[in-house]
């Protein structure tokens, strides 16, 4: 009983130095894996402006109250951090640095009021893939019933910025590998001026809309990933990845192939983030998961 009296003290100290408001526990919620820390996260206006947000996030280990400062970097970043809109209409992708003791601090304005859910992704020395959910309301709960999620990217073709980004398909096989093959054409044509976003070829990130449990694939080059993908397993993907990563600054190819695994049938919102010319642009796509039936 001491122990779990210490251990909130600990919480709460810890989040009363970093930004004087609660903490928030995340929730674990990557999908095939096993939780082996805990995560926090206070969240305080940045001045007057309600969307301007600043945010203070550490995780620890079980049982624990100090924050843990040393990560594997993933794809030149230690921490990666998603906020996405409760009606999937929002989504920003950053990286902030890590600060003495742990802490990753760093502000982010808003686009509008409303509820969000804050994604941590990291890899705390020896513990692999960690992520965490926050959920955050930003400014007053709306009085109305809460707006539907955007899952209206039916269509297998997204254009996004002069691109056009194309999938093989919209399903899913829940409980096992599916193969999705992307090609990315502008002007009609294949793109020739795509690059390396943070090494990887691109970043693909699938919410499902039920339970808002969170996977982070990227893709391979295109008849050279299936052999490579087995290797790891459900998620594990980063190694291989690495194997084929293209120099910084090359151009790469348009057509590529992601190898992703959900467990857990539904509907997935997908957002496909790559590196054409001078600018990061990001395809939405809606995707139904099946279960394979015997």
């Amino acid at each position: 009983m001491k122990a779990i009296f210490a251990l909130a003290a600990a919480i709460l100290l810890a989040g009363a130095a970093a930004g004087g408001g609660p903490a928030l526990r995340g929730v674990f919620a990557l999908q095939g894996a096993v939780a082996k820390t805990s995560a926090y996260l206070v969240a305080d206006r940045a001045g007057a402006d309600p969307l301007a947000q600043r945010f203070d996030l550490w995780m620890t280990p079980l049982g624990s109250g100090a924050a843990i400062s040393s990560y594997e970097t993933d794809m030149t970043k230690l921490v990666h951090v998603l906020i996405v809109s409760d009606d999937f209409s929002v989504f920003i992708h950053d990286h902030p640095e890590i600060a003495p003791g742990g802490h990753f601090v760093f502000e982010q304005r808003l686009p509008k009021l409303g509820l969000y859910h804050v994604y941590a992704d990291g890899r705390p020395e020896g513990d692999g893939q960690q992520v965490f959910r926050f959920d955050l309301q930003a400014g007053a709960p709306a009085a109305s019933t809460a707006p539907p999620r955007d899952l209206g990217e039916r269509s297998a073709t997204c254009l996004v910025d002069g691109y056009a980004v194309t999938l093989s398909t919209l399903a899913l096989k829940a409980g096992s590998e599916s193969t999705i093959e992307v090609h990315i054409r502008r002007d009609g044509r294949p793109a020739t001026d795509l690059h390396p976003y943070l090494t990887a070829l691109a970043h693909a990130v699938f919410i499902n809309a039920e339970d808002l449990t969170y996977v982070h694939v990227h893709p391979l080059p295109l008849g050279a990933g299936h052999e490579m993908a087995g290797m790891e397993g459900m998620q594990g993907m980063h190694g291989m990845e690495s194997m084929a990563s293209p120099a910084p600054g090359a151009t790469i190819a348009p057509d590529m192939a992601l190898h992703v695994s959900v467990l857990e049938p539904g509907t997935y919102k997908l957002w496909f983030q790559f590196a054409g010319g001078s600018a990061v642009h990001v395809a939405q796509f809606a995707l139904t998961a099946e279960k394979e039936l015997h």
